[in-house]
C-alpha cells in the first residue's frame, strides 16, 4: 500500500505540558490516550498513525491562549488550532505534524453580545451553531442566523475555513465583521474598527482605515482568532423554500445555465444546493438497502432511486425570502425559468418568517438558519456507524460546461476506485463549489485507502482542467497548494514570507493549507 502524507519533526512536548498544567488546570490539558484520540482524524483507519495529536490544550480565556503561545515559543513545539474540530470531511481536529499540541478552543464558547437593532453578534471561537441559535432564542431575539448542514461545528471555525450556509447571510466570509486575533508572539490585534479602543462600529463596518487583514487569518496559520463579529438577518415576512427535480443526469448542464441569471440578478437570493440521486438517498438509507454487489452502483439502480417520489437524477433545494408580494413574484420568475427544462418539477412551501412553525424537513430548517444534525446520515452510506467521508471540493463558474466537467471527473475517478459517485453543488452569486462526497467504510482499510488515493488523483486531474480545491483535507494540503503554481508558486512564496515574519519559530499550525514555516521547509 502506498505511503500516506506525513511530516515528522523533532521536538519534545513533555516540558511544555508540565508547565501548562499549572496554568490551564486539569481541565485545560488532556493527555489520557482515550481523550486525545477524539482529536485524531475521525475517519482515519484505526491502524494509520499519521496526524497524531501529542496532547490537547483547552484554554478558557484569551490569557490562556497567550500562555500557551508563550510556552510553545519557549520550547519550540507546534500548536495546531481548532474551534470545535468538527470539520470531519477535511480531517477534523487532527494536526498536520504528528505529536503537535492540539489547541482546542471549545471552552471559549461565549456569545459576548447581540445587537438586535443592527443584527450583529460578537462571539468566541468555541461557539457552535447550536449555541448561537439557542442563545438567540433564549434571549427572545427574533434575528435569524446562517447555518451549514451540520450544526455542531464552530461558527468562527467554519467562517475561517470559507464555509457556507444557506440563507441570506450564508456567505459566511462576506458576513463576518471584525476579529480579535492573538498573534504567534502573544500580541493581540483587533481588525477593522476594533483598532480603536472605543470603536462603536467594530461589528458594523468591515474595513477601518488602512489595510484590512481579516482575510489573512482565514485558512492560514498566522494567528488565533479569539473573537469574531457575525452579521445576522431580520426575520423575513415570507420564507418560501423550494425544490426542483430533474429527470435526466444530463439536465444538470441546462439547469446551471438557467440558474446563473437568477443568481446574478438576485431572484434566488440564497445558496442553492444541487444534489445527485445517490447523495440524496444517502440522507435516508444505507447502500445495502439498494445494492450489495461489488464495485460502483449500476446505472439501473441509480435510475430506480431517481424514480422514487421527491427524487430525481438531480434535486435542487433553494429558498426565497422577504416581502410576500416580492417573493410571490420571484416564485413566478423561477417557475418560468425552470419550466423550460423538459420533465423538471418545481414545488414550494410557504411560511411566515416572523412566526415559523416547527419545521420537520431538515433542508427547510437549515435554509431558515435552524441548526440540525439530521443530514449526518449521509456518511453512513458505506459501513453504517463506521462510515466516513472526504470532501473533494472544487470551485468553478456557474456554467453547464463546468458542472459537467467536474461531475464527469469525480464520477470517473470514484467509479475507477470502486466507489459510488455522491455529489453536491453549492451555488453562490457568481460561482459554485462542486463537492464530491467521497464516502467509504472506515473499517475497510483497502476501501479507505482507495478513497484517499482517488482524492489525490482528482486534485491533479482537476488542476489540468483549471479547477482548484477551495479547501483541502489534511492529507493532501501540500498537493492542493502545489497546484496553485502561477509564476513559480508566487502565492505560496508570499504566504511563506508572511508566515516567517509573524511566526519566526514556526509554532502555529505548521503545514496548514500547505503553508510551512522556514524550519520545516526543504
Amino acid at each position: 500500500m502506498a505511503a500516506r502524507a506525513e511530516t515528522i519533526h523533532a521536538f519534545d512536548i513533555a516540558p511544555a505540558i508540565e508547565r501548562l498544567k499549572g496554568i490551564l488546570g486539569p481541565e485545560g490539558v488532556l493527555t489520557d490516550p482515550a481523550e486525545v484520540t477524539e482529536f485524531r482524524d475521525p475517519f482515519q483507519h484505526a491502524s494509520w498513525r499519521e496526524f497524531e495529536p501529542g496532547a490537547v490544550l483547552m484554554p478558557s480565556s484569551v490569557e490562556g491562549v497567550q500562555a500557551v503561545l508563550r510556552i510553545a515559543n519557549e520550547y519550540k513545539v507546534p500548536v495546531w488550532t481548532s474551534g470545535q474540530g468538527r470539520n470531519n470531511g477535511y480531517g477534523g481536529a487532527a494536526p498536520r505534524v504528528s505529536g503537535s499540541l492540539v489547541l482546542s478552543l471549545r471552552r471559549m464558547n461565549r456569545v459576548l453580545e447581540v445587537d438586535e437593532e443592527n443584527a450583529t453578534a460578537l462571539i468566541e471561537p468555541g461557539v457552535r451553531f447550536f449555541d448561537l441559535y439557542d442563545h438567540l432564542r433564549a434571549t427572545g431575539s427574533k434575528l435569524w442566523m446562517s447555518v451549514p448542514d451540520l450544526g455542531w461545528g464552530s461558527v468562527v471555525g467554519n467562517t475561517l475555513d470559507h464555509g457556507l450556509g444557506y440563507n441570506l447571510t450564508g456567505d459566511h466570509v462576506a458576513h463576518q465583521c471584525g476579529m480579535e486575533v492573538v498573534l504567534a508572539d502573544g500580541d493581540i490585534l483587533r481588525t477593522g474598527m476594533g483598532g480603536m479602543t472605543n470603536g462603536r462600529a467594530w461589528q458594523n463596518y468591515k474595513r477601518g482605515c488602512g489595510p484590512s487583514p481579516d482575510g489573512l487569518f482565514m485558512q492560514s496559520n498566522y494567528g488565533i482568532v479569539t473573537k469574531m463579529g457575525v452579521w445576522l438577518m431580520p426575520p423575513p415576512e415570507c420564507y418560501m423554500p423550494g425544490w426542483l427535480t430533474l429527470r435526466n443526469d444530463s439536465d444538470l448542464e441546462l439547469l446551471l445555465e438557467k440558474l446563473r441569471p437568477l443568481m446574478l440578478d438576485g431572484t434566488i437570493p440564497n445558496q442553492p444546493m444541487i444534489i445527485n440521486a445517490v447523495c440524496a438517498m444517502s440522507a435516508f438509507a444505507g447502500r445495502e438497502d439498494w445494492y450489495t454487489g461489488e464495485g460502483p452502483m449500476p446505472e439501473s439502480v441509480i435510475e430506480e432511486i431517481a424514480r422514487q417520489p421527491g427524487f430525481g437524477r438531480w434535486v435542487m433545494r433553494f429558498a426565497l425570502y422577504g416581502d410576500e408580494k416580492v417573493v410571490d413574484r420571484q416564485r413566478e420568475i423561477v417557475e418560468a425559468a425552470f419550466g423550460t427544462i423538459p420533465g423538471a418539477e418545481v414545488s414550494f412551501s410557504k411560511y411566515d418568517g416572523r412566526n415559523l412553525p416547527e419545521l420537520d424537513n431538515p433542508h427547510e430548517r437549515v435554509q431558515a438558519g435552524i441548526p440540525s444534525m439530521a443530514l449526518d446520515r449521509m456518511t453512513r452510506w458505506y459501513g453504517g456507524e463506521h462510515g466516513g467521508h472526504i470532501g473533494f471540493s472544487c470551485a468553478a463558474p456557474i456554467t453547464g460546461r463546468d458542472g459537467a466537467a467536474l461531475r464527469d471527473l469525480v464520477r470517473t475517478e470514484l467509479n475507477t476506485a470502486g466507489l459510488d459517485y455522491s455529489g453536491v453543488i453549492i451555488v453562490t452569486k457568481r460561482s459554485m463549489i462542486h463537492v464530491g462526497l467521497v464516502v467509504f467504510d472506515t473499517e475497510d482499510e483497502a476501501q479507505a485507502h482507495n478513497a484517499y488515493a482517488a482524492c489525490r488523483s482528482m486534485v491533479r486531474t482537476a488542476a489540468t482542467l483549471g479547477y482548484g480545491e477551495y479547501r483541502s483535507h489534511l492529507d493532501f494540503m501540500d498537493l492542493v497548494a502545489e497546484q496553485y503554481d502561477y509564476n513559480d508558486h508566487a502565492q505560496r512564496r508570499f504566504n511563506e514570507r508572511i508566515k516567517d515574519a509573524l511566526d519566526p519559530n514556526g509554532i502555529l499550525s505548521p503545514g496548514k493549507q500547505g503553508i510551512w514555516p522556514s524550519a520545516y521547509r526543504g
